[in-house]
């Protein structure tokens, strides 16, 4: 299995993508919830397609969806010479936390000059 690590630098320029997809992702969710609470079962597949569509769009490039409601992805990279990831929620204007991957979104940390965060430019 291939995995996509990211730098900063380059998770930052895939950033306003990675909000219009989020964007449209939760409106599809919107969307399919509205048909669920109206029994409107023929609109429910098509908004829920559309939700699997714009994931698997987005895993694609090797962005983890974490929370559709929050906007919250995750970046795969290697920091400090560790698995971790880049961590971004819709409403912050840039990528300024990460985490170790066994922290999750509790362990998030501001992102400084301290951290090792691997280029690959």
């Amino acid at each position: 299995m291939s995995y996509t690590y990211f730098d900063l630098d380059t998770a930052r320029r895939i950033l306003p993508w990675v909000k219009e997809k989020l964007e449209q992702l939760r409106q599809a969710e919107i969307k399919a919830e509205q048909a669920l609470l109206a029994g409107k079962k023929e609109y429910i597949e098509i908004y829920s397609m559309e939700v699997d569509s714009v994931i698997r769009e987005l895993t694609d490039k090797g962005i983890l969806v974490r929370d559709v409601k929050m906007g919250l992805v995750d970046f795969p990279a290697v920091i400090n010479d560790r698995p971790a990831y880049l961590c971004w929620k819709i409403d912050e204007e840039d990528i300024l936390y990460w985490h170790y991957v066994e922290e999750g979104f509790r362990g998030r940390k501001r992102i400084t000059k301290r951290e090792n965060i691997l280029s690959y430019q």
